[in-house]
Order: structure tokens, then C-alpha cells, then sequence
């Protein structure tokens, strides 16, 4: 198997390290052996680099803010609280088995404007399987020096085309606790996605967010904040994880089982576009549920959720009514390979909107140990041109909390209710085909290792009323997992090719489905 590499970037002018400084750090972590030595460690650099900030600003008769990055680093000792939360990450994805590397962006862009050795970071995002972005949060968005490496990759047709299928995760590190980490880590996937890459949160440890959230109010103290420390070791976890599957050699004997949502709804128009990609896809199997006339009762936020423990099939909401859909639907929402949540903006009044509902009552499968765990999600939005809404954007949020991968948006463009551009859906769908069936090859190859890791953790969230039984809920969860993980190794049995081949991570669509694709003229169209 492909060794995974990760690598981290780091994303604020008061970085520490560069050059040389960038090796000898990579070195110094994987010397730490445990959570222990690497905490140390963090305070160790933390404090170097204040020291050097200060020192730096005497020599110039300034204090720390006033100094300029290049006066005030070495580049070879230290970190800066940005670089802290991404050796967090970067230590816990060397300790899952991947490759890591680090690199400083203020060493491509400087502070002026000006560019240097682009040649070497473009080299360095080739030789990549994921990218770790962590940086600091500017009025609730990413600094510009993440926005420069957005652009660069964007604007590089070869780059761009190289990263498609590549891996994504964020951290972000803000003066406040709720200073804007989330959405600037939602505001930075979205862009990420765009580009063509899949995307991960923090891991089921760390509650499934959208990737490691720092609180730093000064120079050199993220090593304090142990809460971000955790969410920023979970997103390099999740990322290795991950790799590990993607880079599996394990090849699916069948098509990618695809679940179709659909959740809002004009005119019959989402149907339409549904049914279109059944046909056209044939070798898929396709499981298509519309919701929009279905009843669904609304979340009432049980303290207990689910209901009770048990095996993935059994519905397990506390919601019995008998004209609630969701107890006749669950085994529907389950084993799949890629989720296609459907949603229809036009200026029609949309019919029976289920999406909202929908999203609130799966808690119960985000608590059951995520039972969308490793799943892929590629959302269907079609809209009208110069609509403002912004439901792929929450469509992305919301699911990549049940601990899923998430793939870029397909939008349609909708004229006078008819849908103009399906030949880019249809490209975007065939490449969500083939993350699908590489992910979900990979899921089914490691499922003896990995399957029964994804434990709900629920992490400030502990009521009252459960923490004197909440060991014994833990162990009565034991079985259930071991069930999972026994029919994922049964289901490789069924649906893997007893013959392997090397994976690349990214790049184009598997070689027999587009082989399939090109043989089917009427998709070409």
C-alpha cells in the first residue's frame, strides 16, 4: 500500500519556521513517542518563540506587533500558535502511519506581496495525498496568506487537475473561543471542495466538527488550550484514516451503492434530474427516497439519543408515531457508498421541503456511532441563476458532522424550471462515482482495523441524568460495533476484487467506469 503523505501548511506571517527549520521540526516530532513528550515539546517551541519575538523587537527598539517577520524568525526554532495546532495534527497523523511535512506559505508570499519559489511549493502540493491547512481567523474567515495558496492552485490548469481527489483538512486559531474558527474552517472547505478536492472535519474522538478550532489570545499560548490541541490531533487522525482507505488497493466487483435524497423539491424537477442520472449511470445501484410528501416529525432533542443501543438496522428514535416516516425508512438510509442529498432553488414555491426536518432527525444516526461513518457526500443543488441561498453551503455543514468525506456541490442551472447544464453535472457525478468506489473499496479492505473506531464521543455533553451509567452504556455499545465491523468484512467478501491494483490518490475517474462512461454515447452528450 501507497504510504499517505499529509502535508501541513502553515498559514500566518508569525511563523516560526522555514528552510531547514521546516525538516528539523518534522524530525523532532516523530521523535515524541507519546501525547505527553509532544505537549511538552509545543510549550517548549511556544516559549522559543516568544523569546525570539522579543528579543528581536529590543534589537529594533519595537515590541512584538511592530516586528517584521523576516527580524523576528530564524526559522529554525520555535513554533508560532498556528504552527502548534498543526504539529498537534501532523503528530497525530504520523502516529496513524502517514508520511507528514511542513511547510511555512510565508515563505512563498511574503508579507509585500511579492512571491518566491513558487516552483518548490507547487512541487511540494504534487508530491501531496492531503493537505493540512491551519491558520488564524480573520473577522470570521482565513487569513490572506491561505487565500494566496487557494488562488495559486486555482490558477495552475495542471495543479488544479492534479489535486481533483486529493485530501482536505483545516484548522483555524482565533483569539476568542468563539472567535470565529467555524466559519472560517466552513468558509475555507467550501473553496477547498470547489477546487476539486475531498474534505474531513476532526475525527468521531473529537465529536466530527469541521476540523481542529484553537484558542490562542496572545503569542504562544495554543499550547495551553487543550480542547484545540484534541480537535486539531482528530483532524490529522481523520485525515490518515482516511488516506489509508483511499489509497487502498482494493478494487469494488460492483458498482457504488448510491443513496438519492431527495429533500426540497419544484415542479418535479429534482425527480427529473434524479431519474436522468439513474439511467445514464447505469452500472450503479441506485436507492432513490423522496421525502418531500413524506411526514417527518421534528427532533425533540431527547437527553438520550438514540433511544437505546443496538445494531445499525434497528431504528432506534424515540419517535414512534405511527405517521412518522422515518421508522419505515431507516434501513433505507443505510449501507451506501456515496449520498446524494437533492435540493431544488427556483421561483417556483418549493413542495413539501423536507431538508431542515430531515437533517434534525438524523441525530440519532450521528449519536449510533455514526453510522454514516467514512460515506461520501456529493450534494445536488438546482437553482435558478442569481439566486442567494445557501443551502449547498449547509448541506455541506450539516453532513460532514455525521463523520463523512464531503466532495464538491453539483449545481444545476435552471432556465425557465429546465436544466441546462447537465453534461457538468454529469462530469461532477462520474468523479464522485470514482471517490465513491475507491472510499468505499478502501472502507470495506480495512473494516477488520477500522470499523468499530467510530465511537459518538459526546464531548460537553454529558447530561446529568447519564453520568453514573454512561460506563455501562459504553460497553453495551461494544457489541453493536463488533456487528458492524463483522458486516463490512462479510459485505469485502461479496464486493471486492479477489486481484489488487496500486492506487493513486486524485486524478481522473477509475479506469472501468470511464471506460463504461465512454461507451455510453448518450452521456457524452
Amino acid at each position: 500500500m501507497h504510504t499517505q503523505k499529509i502535508l501541513g501548511i502553515a498559514a500566518s506571517l508569525r511563523n516560526a519556521r522555514c528552510g531547514v527549520g521546516n525538516r528539523r521540526h518534522i524530525d523532532q516530532l516523530r521523535e515524541k513517542e507519546t501525547k505527553e513528550e509532544l505537549l511538552e515539546y509545543l510549550a517548549h517551541e511556544s516559549e522559543l518563540h516568544v523569546g525570539n519575538l522579543l528579543a528581536a523587537g529590543q534589537r529594533e527598539n519595537k515590541d512584538v506587533s511592530e516586528t517584521s517577520s523576516k527580524q523576528k524568525v530564524r526559522g529554525n526554532s520555535g513554533l508560532s500558535n498556528s504552527e502548534v495546532a498543526l504539529a498537534a495534527a501532523l503528530w497525530a497523523a504520523h502516529k496513524e502511519g502517514a508520511e507528514i511535512d511542513h511547510v511555512s506559505l510565508a515563505e512563498y508570499f511574503s508579507a509585500s506581496g511579492q512571491h518566491h519559489n513558487l516552483a518548490i511549493l507547487r512541487s511540494k502540493l504534487l508530491e501531496a495525498d492531503g493537505l493540512l491547512i491551519s491558520g488564524p481567523v480573520y473577522f470570521g474567515d482565513r487569513g490572506s496568506l491561505a487565500e494566496s495558496l487557494i488562488e495559486f492552485i486555482a490558477n495552475d490548469p495542471e495543479l488544479k487537475a492534479a489535486m481533483l481527489g486529493r485530501l482536505y483538512g483545516g484548522i483555524a486559531v482565533g483569539a476568542k473561543r468563539n472567535g470565529g474558527q467555524e466559519t472560517s474552517l466552513i468558509y475555507q472547505m467550501i473553496d477547498m471542495v470547489n477546487l476539486g478536492f475531498l474534505a474531513v472535519g476532526n475525527d468521531s474522538e473529537t465529536t466530527a466538527q469541521y476540523g481542529g478550532t484553537g484558542h490562542a489570545g496572545d503569542v504562544g499560548t495554543m499550547h495551553k488550550d487543550s480542547y484545540g490541541i484534541d480537535t486539531s490531533m482528530g483532524t490529522g487522525r481523520r485525515m490518515a484514516r482516511v488516506l489509508k482507505q483511499l489509497s487502498s488497493q482494493a478494487v469494488l466487483r460492483d458498482g457504488p451503492k448510491v443513496l438519492f435524497l431527495v429533500l426540497q423539491e419544484a415542479d418535479g424537477i429534482a425527480a427529473r434530474a434524479v431519474a436522468r442520472l439513474v439511467r445514464r449511470f447505469h452500472n450503479m445501484q441506485a436507492t432513490v427516497l423522496n421525502l418531500t410528501g413524506r411526514h417527518i416529525t421534528r427532533c425533540i432533542a431527547c437527553d438520550v439519543c438514540p433511544s437505546r443501543s443496538g445494531l445499525d438496522e434497528e431504528y432506534r428514535c424515540v419517535i414512534a408515531s405511527a405517521a412518522d416516516s422515518f421508522a419505515r425508512l431507516h434501513r433505507d438510509f443505510l449501507d451506501h457508498d456515496l449520498i446524494v442529498p437533492v435540493g431544488v432553488l427556483s421561483q417556483t414555491p418549493a413542495v413539501g421541503s423536507r431538508y431542515q426536518l430531515f437533517l434534525e432527525r438524523t441525530r440519532y444516526l450521528r449519536h449510533a456511532d455514526y453510522a454514516w461513518s467514512d460515506v461520501l457526500v456529493a450534494p445536488l443543488i438546482l437553482e435558478e441563476p442569481g439566486d442567494y441561498r445557501t443551502l449547498p453551503a449547509r448541506m455541506i455543514t450539516s453532513l460532514i458532522r455525521q463523520h463523512t468525506v464531503m466532495t464538491k456541490p453539483m449545481i444545476g442551472y435552471l432556465l425557465n424550471g429546465v436544466l441546462i447544464n447537465h453534461d457538468r453535472i454529469e462530469g461532477d457525478f462520474l468523479r464522485a462515482l470514482d471517490s465513491a468506489a475507491r472510499l468505499a473499496a478502501g472502507r470495506l479492505a480495512l473494516a477488520k482495523e477500522t470499523a468499530i473506531m467510530h465511537r459518538y464521543n459526546p464531548i460537553g455533553y454529558a447530561p446529568v441524568v447519564n453520568k453514573g451509567n454512561e460506563d455501562q452504556r459504553l460497553e453495551r455499545r461494544r457489541d453493536p460495533g463488533e456487528a458492524r465491523r463483522d458486516r463490512l468484512v462479510e459485505e469485502a467478501e461479496r464486493r471486492l476484487e479477489k486481484r489488487s491494483k496500486p492506487r493513486v490518490i486524485g486524478g481522473p475517474p477509475y479506469e472501468d467506469m470511464s471506460r463504461r462512461r465512454a461507451e455510453d454515447a448518450e452521456i457524452l452528450k
